[in-house]
């Protein structure tokens, strides 16, 4: 065997390899971008009430999001009854979501300690994932769930305000409310 056939050889060695160092900050790219859209803390960003000079607590996020409900409501012209139906809905996605919140942070302290620990446990590694996963899940149909309820107290040509609204805002989590 020559040299370069010898060195041809380990060539796709030492490609796995730099995948192999690439997986665990892939992952932690992961989880930092899921961290940032449960809006774990330091992961704003520059969204939210962070942007504004505050402190991103909780009670601050939860005035934030009240703003964004009242412009909302205020754009499809929300009659009274339409607002006092709709405003408990949003404080129940809010207090669910809190919740999930919470667990998410725990999953994501897990699986830090995790990659921290000496020698990595693939099983538990892919638990602590498969929990994320369901986390986001329950996360989504909360949303969903809320989205449909707070949909049916509003009027077709309401949702069709909001909808023109995201589209003329560029869509994902721009949507000028």
């Amino acid at each position: 065997m020559t040299e370069r056939q010898s060195a041809n050889l380990h060539q796709p060695r030492s490609r796995r390899w730099w995948l192999l160092l690439a997986l665990p900050v892939a992952l932690a790219g992961t989880y930092g971008a899921r961290a940032w859209a449960f809006g774990g803390p330091g992961m704003g960003m520059g969204f939210g009430p962070e942007a504004f000079g505050g402190d991103g607590s909780p009670g601050e996020h939860e005035g934030f999001m009240q703003r964004r409900l009242e412009r909302m409501l205020d754009l499809v012209k929300a009659t009274d009854s339409q607002r006092a139906a709709i405003k408990p809905i949003a404080a129940q996605l809010a207090t669910d979501l809190r919740s999930i919140h919470r667990q998410h942070a725990q999953l994501h302290r897990s699986m830090l300690d995790a990659f921290a620990a000496t020698t990595l446990d693939p099983a538990g590694i892919e638990n602590l994932r498969v929990q994320a996963s369901a986390l986001m899940d329950q996360a989504s149909k909360t949303i969903t769930t809320a989205l449909v309820q707070a949909g049916n107290i509003l009027t077709v040509d309401q949702r069709q305000t909001l909808i023109q609204q995201m589209r003329n805002h560029g869509g994902h989590h721009r949507h000028g409310f």
